[in-house]
């Protein structure tokens, strides 16, 4: 029998494991610092990789919450390096969340095995989706596997957030959307920062060196990015947390705090204003409308509920006078919030009077009519390429933004009409979800949030790719993957 002496004395093995581990880190710290830039870009990499996998490891909510607080700093991340290493248009930096995104996923399955993936109508319908995904990996059309895998960086890997709402505690999710609110905010500021003292020495070497951003003008100023990857990521993901937050407005249970959460709705507002994105203002009026009517239970009361906005919103529009090209062009370089706000006015009272809406439609016409009959099984996830679906355009720099026919184009009509029927069976059973719940109680709320989130993402991945979206995606699947869980889970 060991004496106290000893028993006080020994550590577990996991305790020189992890000793071993850190000195070992430590000294591949300073190899780099002395290696050169490329070692040290490495090292960062390597040390963002494992702030996310080491959670993981230990708890699976941990790790996948790191992931949802890393996702919105990607694009930041990948800029700031440049102040090190020389720019490079295929950056390692995107591949740290999928592979933590594959280790996560094998865990799941692990636990879960074959249940996983057949648990319910709406669980069997996305996983035979993710099956064709893996078949088109392989469609020798797009030019080979490699060029398949990095289209199914976009498709297959958020699919995966369908599966982790079904591993993880009925908190989380509440969780997550508490998250993107607060994120969304800090990251807007440095939005904020962009727009009014412009961008920094390493963005800027970004800007001058990228041909993946088309965008990044707007009349006589620079759209701003704030921590994301692009403006239109920016807006997506403010939107979401727009509609979070006002939904925890509406919480009685939060008491005074609700005035904080209704605060940073509105500002979040404005920060979606700055970025420039119409789509995603749309979005929120839509995801708005429905977190407002269903507040009430009758036909009658969301009727009521929804013309009290959409009828001033409406006259707003129809009210508002027009502002033209010029008007814009006219307006002081320097006054970036004054042109970004003037350009988001332009193109959100006068939608029909912009040129990229019409472009737009005669692309969807020429897509619809022509290119999916051509090959209405695909041509492959990667035959449309990552630059391609982050300049909103295919191979002839046509503009396409619409994420539906993407996926027909790129895993063929069948797993197009496959995704409609999965966004029309997840919003069924939302409504069941919101209607099953005490009204007024904070499940009710949480299921009215999820209601305007899935009809934002609905509306936004018809006129965008919020599927496709780094930050955006994975919370999209994750909200699906909410509404499926049964009811005993939830």
């Amino acid at each position: 029998m060991q004496s106290a002496a000893t028993l006080k004395n020994s550590r577990p093995l996991t305790t020189y494991i992890w000793f071993l581990v850190t000195q070992v880190y430590a000294f591949l710290g300073a190899w780099a610092a002395f290696a050169g830039t490329t070692a040290v870009r490495g090292f960062a990499l390597a040390t963002a990789g494992l702030m996310m996998l080491v959670p993981l490891l230990i708890n699976l909510q941990w790790g996948l919450m790191a992931m949802v607080v890393f996702e919105p700093l990607r694009g930041f991340l990948r800029r700031l390096q440049y102040l090190i290493v020389p720019y490079s248009e295929n950056e390692p930096i995107h591949l740290l969340t999928p592979i933590v995104t594959i280790v996560a996923f094998l865990f799941v399955f692990k636990r879960f095995s074959l249940g996983l993936l057949f648990d319910g109508p709406l669980t069997k319908a996305v996983t035979v989706l993710g099956a064709i995904c893996v078949l088109q990996v392989l469609n020798p059309l797009q030019g080979g596997i490699a060029v398949g895998l990095s289209g199914a960086l976009f498709y297959l890997v958020p699919m995966a957030w369908f599966y982790f709402a079904r591993a993880v505690d009925d908190s989380f999710f509440p969780r997550v959307l508490r998250t993107v609110a607060v994120m969304g905010g800090l990251c807007s500021l440095w939005g904020l920062s962009q727009i009014v003292f412009g961008y920094t020495d390493f963005e800027r070497y970004w800007i001058e060196n990228t041909d993946a951003y088309s965008s990044i003008a707007v009349y006589n100023v620079t759209r701003a990015l704030a921590t994301f990857s692009s403006a239109e990521e920016w807006g997506r993901y403010v939107l979401l947390g727009a509609l979070v937050s006002f939904g925890l407005a509406a919480m009685k249970s939060l008491g005074q705090r609700r005035f904080g959460w209704l605060a940073a709705g509105l500002f979040l507002c404005f920060m979606l204003a700055l970025s420039g994105q119409r789509t995603s203002i749309f979005g929120l009026v839509v995801g708005v409308v429905v977190l407002v009517a269903t507040g009430a239970r009758s036909v009658g009361g969301m009727v009521s509920r929804a013309s009290l906005l959409i009828i001033p919103f409406v006259l707003i529009i129809a009210l508002a006078g027009g502002m033209t090209e010029d008007d814009i062009y006219s307006q002081d370089s320097g006054n970036g919030i004054g042109t970004m706000l003037s350009h988001t006015k332009k193109g959100t009272v006068d939608p029909t009077g912009e040129g990229s809406l019409e472009a737009r439609f005669t692309t969807w016409t020429a897509v619809w009519t022509e290119t999916i009959p051509s090959n209405p099984f695909g041509a492959g996830l990667g035959s449309k390429s990552a630059m391609a679906r982050r300049s909103g355009a295919d191979g002839d720099g046509t503009p396409i933004d619409n994420h539906f026919f993407y996926l027909a184009i790129s895993a063929g009509a069948p797993a197009m009409l496959l995704l409609v029927g999965i966004l029309f069976a997840a919003g069924k059973r939302c409504v069941a979800n919101w209607l099953s719940t005490e009204a007024g109680s904070d499940a009710e709320v949480y299921n009215r949030i999820a209601l305007a989130l899935l009809s934002s993402f609905i509306l936004n991945n018809f006129f965008g790719t919020s599927f496709a979206i780094y930050s955006v995606a994975p919370i999209g699947w994750l909200l699906i993957g909410w509404i499926a869980r049964p009811k005993a889970e939830r």
